[in-house]
C-alpha cells in the first residue's frame, strides 16, 4: 500500500484499521463511481477533468510530472533544450506499442500534434497546451524535435498531461472523425476502453504486455486489475448509496455533508486530496453592466462573508480561498490572506459612490430606477450539491447588500451557448492544473471562451497580459512565480474574481481498494490500485 493511503488512515479517527499487509494480487474489476462524464473521449478534444482522470491509464506521455515540481522520463527516454528555449529535442523509448500493435515512434508523436492543430478536431484546451508551438521534426525513428516561435516554460507540464496523449497512428488514419465516442481508442497505456454507454457506464480492460511505465511508479509491469468499470452518477446521494451498500469499490467527489457519516462506516475509509490549480471561484463579466464597473466589483467583494459561508456549509471539512490559486499551486501567492473580505460598510460606500443610493420595494439597490441586477446561469449537468448550496449562500449575501442575483439551471447546450455570447454577469468554476499557468487560460485578453479559453470574466486588461506574457516565456522558475503572484494580486485589487473556497478531492474506498497512489492533480492512479479478495 502506498505511503499516500497510509497517510489517509491516520487521518481517519474512528475508523477500522486496516489490513494493508502482503504483496499486490493480480486481478479483479474495480467498480469506480464518478459524477460527471467525459464531454469528449478524444483527449485531444476535451475539456473535461474527468476526461484526463479516465483515460489516464490508456494514455501515456512524454514526461512525467512529479510532486516536487520536476519532470521524469516516462515514453521519452530524456530531452535537451536550447540555450533560447525554442527547440527541445525528445529521445523515444524504442520498445512501445500502441494496443492495436502499432509502434510508438517520433513519426506517432508528430501525426497526434498534427491531429491536435487540426481545425477539424476543434480542440480548445488541448490546443492551448501546445502554446507557441511552430513545428515538428522528425530528425530520427526514435527523435523528435518540437520548435518553439518562443519561449514556453509549460511546454514539459503539458506533455505531463493526458490531453497531449498519443492515439495510434492507425485509429488517426482510419478513425479519425469517430475518437470522440471512445471507439477504436488505442493508445500506449496498460488499460484499453472497451465500450461505453453514455451516461451509464464505461468499461476498461488491462493491456497484457505493458512495461514502460514512468520512472518513479511502483508497478513496473502490467496493471494488477483485470479491469475498471465507471459509473457516472451524477446524483450525490446516489454515489454515497452507492459505495455505502457496496456496489461500487471507489466513489469520487464526495458531498461534505456526508464524510463525517462516511468515516464512521465499517469497511469504508475516506481519503481526501489538495487539488492545485485555481478553487471554486465567482468571475463576474466585466464587458458589461454592473460590473464594467470596478467600485460594484468591490462591492461585491466586500458584501459576501466568507469565513461564516464556508464554516457553515461544508462544516469545517474545506477552507476559505484567498486567492485565485490553490496553496497546493507552485507560485501561490500565501500573502494575499488576510488582505481582503468582508466588510458590509464599505460595500455600502461603494455601492453608493457608484450611483446605487436608492433602495426598491424588496430592498434591492438601483440607480435611475434599475435594479443592481447579475445574472448567475449555471449548467445542472456539470455541477454539485456542494456548489449549488454554496451559490444560494452567495446569493443571500449579496441579497442582504441589496445585489439581486439570479440563479438560472440549463442544459450544457444552452449554458455553452450563454458563456460563448458573454450573455451572463457571474460565472462560477474550478479548475485542476498543477502548473500555474492556469492563470493564462482564466485572465489573458486572448483566451476568451469564443476563442477556445477559459477568460470566464471577459477581462482585457494590458498589465495582465504583460505579467502573463512574460511568465510563459521565462524558463526562470522564480521570475515565472514572482510575476503569478503579481496576477493573483492585480485579480484581486482589480476585483475580476471572488475566490470562494478550496476543497480537496474526496474518496470514499472500500476496505479491499489497495495500492493507493494519487496523481499530483489529486486524482487516484487507476493502473496501480489492486484489489485484497479479488
Amino acid at each position: 500500500m502506498s505511503g499516500g493511503a497510509l497517510l489517509g488512515l491516520a487521518g481517519c479517527a474512528g475508523v477500522q484499521r486496516l489490513n494493508t499487509a502482503g504483496p499486490p494480487r493480480k486481478g479483479g474489476t474495480l467498480r469506480f463511481a464518478v459524477a460527471t462524464q467525459a464531454d469528449s473521449w478524444d483527449p485531444h478534444a476535451a475539456a473535461t477533468d474527468i476526461t484526463a482522470v479516465l483515460l489516464r491509464p490508456v494514455f501515456d506521455s512524454l514526461v512525467a510530472y512529479g510532486a516536487d515540481g520536476t519532470f521524469r522520463p516516462w515514453l521519452a527516454t530524456g530531452w535537451t533544450v536550447t540555450p533560447d528555449g525554442l527547440a527541445y529535442t525528445f529521445r523515444l523509448r524504442e520498445d512501445v506499442t500502441f494496443s492495436d500493435g502499432e509502434p510508438f515512434n517520433a513519426a506517432a508523436v508528430r501525426d497526434n500534434l498534427a491531429h491536435i492543430v487540426d481545425p477539424a478536431t476543434k480542440s480548445g484546451f488541448p490546443l492551448s497546451l501546445l502554446g507557441p508551438l511552430a513545428k515538428v521534426d522528425v530528425t530520427g525513428e526514435h527523435t523528435v524535435v518540437l520548435r518553439m516561435s518562443e519561449p514556453y516554460s509549460s511546454l514539459l507540464y503539458a506533455l505531463s498531461t493526458t490531453y497531449l496523449g498519443f492515439h495510434s497512428p492507425r485509429a488517426l488514419r482510419e478513425h479519425r472523425k469517430e475518437l470522440a465516442s471512445g471507439k477504436f481508442l488505442a493508445g500506449t497505456g496498460p488499460f484499453t476502453l472497451e465500450s461505453v454507454v453514455p451516461n451509464q457506464e464505461a468499461v476498461f480492460r488491462r493491456r497484457p504486455g505493458y512495461r514502460w511505465p514512468s520512472q518513479g511508479t511502483l508497478n513496473r509491469g502490467e496493471a494488477y486489475l483485470d479491469g475498471y468499470r465507471v459509473s457516472f452518477l451524477p446524483e450525490d446521494q446516489t454515489r454515497v448509496g452507492a459505495v455505502g451498500s457496496g456496489q461500487v469499490d471507489v466513489a469520487d467527489e464526495m458531498p461534505s455533508a456526508r464524510l463525517s457519516t462516511l468515516r464512521k462506516q465499517a469497511g469504508l475509509r475516506i481519503e481526501q486530496n489538495p487539488v492545485p490549480g485555481s478553487p471554486y471561484s465567482y468571475y463576474l463579466n466585466v464587458s458589461r453592466p454592473p460590473f464594467d464597473d470596478p467600485a460594484v466589483r468591490r462591492a461585491v467583494q466586500a458584501s459576501i462573508d466568507l469565513d461564516a459561508i464556508v464554516k457553515g456549509v461544508f462544516r469545517g471539512e474545506y477552507q476559505r480561498a484567498w486567492s485565485v490559486l490553490t496553496p497546493k499551486t507552485q507560485g501561490y501567492a500565501a500573502d494575499l490572506a488576510g488582505t481582503w473580505g468582508y466588510s458590509p460598510e464599505t460595500a455600502a460606500r461603494l455601492l453608493d459612490e457608484a450611483g446605487y443610493s436608492g433602495r426598491d420595494g424588496d430592498g434591492y439597490r438601483v440607480r435611475g430606477g434599475v435594479r443592481l441586477r447579475a445574472e448567475f446561469p449555471f449548467a445542472a449537468d456539470y455541477s454539485t450539491a456542494d456548489r449549488r448550496t454554496f451559490d444560494v449562500a452567495l446569493q443571500d449575501s449579496l441579497r442582504k447588500a441589496g445585489i439581486e442575483v439570479v440563479l438560472s439551471a440549463v442544459d450544457s447546450a444552452e449554458f455553452a451557448s450563454r458563456v460563448i455570447a458573454g450573455e451572463y454577469d457571474v460565472k462560477s468554476v474550478a479548475w485542476a492544473s498543477a502548473d500555474p499557468a492556469v492563470l493564462r487560460e482564466l485572465f489573458h485578453s486572448q483566451r476568451f471562451l469564443a476563442k477556445g479559453g477559459s477568460n470566464q470574466g471577459r477581462v482585457r486588461d494590458p498589465q495582465l497580459d504583460a505579467w502573463l506574457d512574460a511568465a510563459r516565456a521565462t524558463l526562470d522558475p522564480q521570475e515565472r512565480n514572482a510575476l503569478y503572484s503579481k496576477v493573483q494580486h492585480r485579480v484581486i485589487e482589480q476585483a475580476y474574481v471572488v475566490p470562494a473556497y478550496t476543497s480537496p478531492r474526496s474518496l470514499a474506498l472500500a476496505e479491499r481498494v489497495r495500492g493507493v497512489r494519487y496523481e499530483v492533480s489529486g486524482t487516484p492512479a487507476l493502473a496501480d490500485l489492486w484489489l485484497a479478495d479479488s
